[in-house]
């Protein structure tokens, strides 16, 4: 399904994050991928997929209204795709 998210650069505030939305193809992770993110503390939700040359080493994105934490990223792609792997964190991150 593709879809419009915000690729957000944290800041010390969430006032201070800098966003930037772009296109990507929205999909759900596999049972494989949501264990190993919740190995690493996290539930995994979505991948998202997007031109590598549009991903500048962002740490969230937000989609539909739901932020949540680039943990994991693959790519590029030969067809010069990245593969963003996005999830809530479990617990309080400490953000304001």
């Amino acid at each position: 399904m593709d879809v419009c998210i915000k690729l957000i650069q944290t800041g010390d505030t969430r006032d201070q994050d800098e966003k930037r939305t772009i296109f990507a193809e929205a999909q759900p992770v596999g049972r494989d991928e949501f264990l190993k993110a919740g190995e690493k503390g996290f539930k995994g939700l979505r991948k998202f997929v997007v031109w590598a040359s549009e991903y500048r080493q962002e740490t969230e994105v937000e989609c539909e209204g739901q932020r949540l934490s680039i943990y994991r990223t693959y790519g590029p792609t030969q067809d010069d795709k990245i593969e963003l792997y996005a999830a809530e964190r479990i617990g309080n991150n400490g953000r304001s």
